[in-house]
């Protein structure tokens, strides 16, 4: 149901637009893009350990008012490709692995992904890196309002919201890097018999999803079910007692999921095929209309980070502590992008006001410590524009990007056009680069871990 393929008439359509647009919002100048091996030869379109396999990774920016979505090599900064795709992008996201941009188009339902080019390849006893073109992908996803994506190192969950007005009812499609690539149409789909602006954390065989009452006032779910995968369905296992007024954001870790309410976090904890939820309630730093709207996890952090406004909060769910972050915020500021970076030593938060700023991450406290140190410690607050941040185009907004290969974040300024590269190791913008068309959004693609080449060939 969910995925269809490009007709004939569509990609004519894709084509007709690349190559008509002539303003000054789309048109882009292209560098001389780096070689890559075109041969039909497999073991052709890579190189084992010479250095000629981006490790900085790609980044996939889409034009503001634009159905044209751009790859940038890292390495050099050159532009490899522009792609049209079928709508404006609403968002941009990256899939399990990093290989594929996710061109997410909410209001006309759809979602594209774009091949960056850059991926591994597991051939039993070591991992193989490759490198080749970027291409507009044949699998995508055709449903109601996609919005909410959420990704592991191995899965991707995109939540369909649905819509009241046609009732046509929510659903939840799971895939992965292989799905993609294969263009596969066998991955496992929730279908609700209503619509919700809800959330979902694929775990395995598993899928951690809300759950909206029929007779509910509001489009938010307010309690969470576990599902369980069988072929191309999921069936339903567990609706948790717990609820979870308003709910809305999630994340997961190694051992919890957690989702935001109004009155605190949800907490569910999997010990192998066993689940079991808990409350969090919110501590007295919360003010009368303050909740928790958003959670960022990652897999190794012992921490979820919860925001409410611009407020910060380390949340580690084995102990059931929520503490007040200060990440130092200027007076006004609210929050434009966020995510652990440096392999996870460091949280980064972009603001509206142009400041990016750098937190170490420590992790969790051990009783046999001696001196106590706070999860989230203030490094840098980085300067990223001199401009009157009140110039900013309408409908733009400063973006972030984070790498996840190495020590750098990446920021688009809508103001004047440019693209900057943070080192949040050093806490300075170390390259700044020129776009001639308006950037609205990107995303960062790439080898996470590049693979040790320490085999023969």
């Amino acid at each position: 149901m969910l995925q269809t393929k490009l007709t004939a008439l569509a990609v004519l359509i894709s084509v007709s637009l690349l190559s008509g647009c002539g303003d000054s919002t789309t048109s882009i100048v292209e560098k001389d893009p780096i070689a890559v091996d075109d041969g039909d030869d497999h073991e052709d379109d890579h190189d084992h350990g010479h250095g000629d396999i981006s490790t900085a990774g790609r980044l996939v920016i889409s034009a503001k008012d634009s159905n044209l979505v751009s790859v940038y090599e890292l390495t050099d900064g050159s532009l490899l490709d522009t792609f049209a795709v079928a709508d404006i992008p609403s968002a941009l996201a990256a899939s399990p692995a990093k290989r594929y941009a996710l061109a997410i188009q909410r209001t006309t339902d759809r979602v594209e992904f774009i091949d960056g080019g850059l991926f591994q390849e597991d051939h039993v006893d070591h991992f193989d890196d490759y490198q080749q073109d970027p291409a507009l992908a044949s699998f995508v996803l055709s449903d109601s309002r996609p919005t909410h994506i959420t990704s592991t190192d191995s899965q991707t969950a995109v939540f369909f919201d649905g819509d009241a007005e046609s009732g046509t009812p929510a659903a939840v499609a799971v895939i992965t890097e292989a799905d993609i690539t294969i263009d596969s149409n066998s991955y496992p789909l929730l279908n609700y018999s209503i619509h919700m602006h809800g959330a979902a954390q694929a775990r395995g065989e598993y899928l951690v999803s809300t759950v909206r009452d029929v007779d509910s006032a509001t489009t938010l779910p307010d309690q969470v079910a576990v599902y369980h995968a069988h072929d191309d369905h999921f069936d339903q296992e567990l609706v948790f007692d717990e609820l979870c007024p308003g709910l809305h954001g999630s994340a997961q870790n190694e051992h919890f999921i957690g989702f935001g309410c109004t009155d605190g976090v949800l907490l569910i904890e999997q010990q192998a095929e066993t689940f079991t939820a808990s409350k969090l309630v919110n501590t007295d730093d919360f003010s009368e209309g303050m909740r928790i709207g958003t959670l960022v996890g990652a897999e190794h952090a012992e921490h979820f980070v919860g925001f409410a406004g611009s407020s910060m909060f380390a949340i580690h769910a084995h102990d059931a502590e929520m503490e007040l972050v200060d990440w130092q915020a200027a007076e006004g500021a609210g929050l434009n992008g966020y995510g652990f970076a440096d392999h996870g030593e460091k949280f980064v938060l972009l603001d509206n006001q142009g400041y990016l700023t750098i937190l170490n991450y420590h992790g969790h406290e051990h009783e046999e410590e001696a001196t106590e140190e706070p999860a989230f410690e203030f490094v840098a607050k980085v300067q990223l524009t001199t401009a009157d941040v009140s110039t900013m185009p309408a409908g733009s907004r400063f973006e972030l990007a984070i790498s996840a290969s190495d020590d750098k974040v990446y920021v688009l300024n809508p103001i004047d056009s440019s693209l900057l590269t943070v080192d949040v190791a050093d806490g300075e913008v170390v390259a700044t680069q020129q776009l001639n068309f308006m950037p609205h959004k990107l995303v960062w693609l790439g080898i996470a871990e590049p693979a040790a080449h320490d085999h023969d060939h």
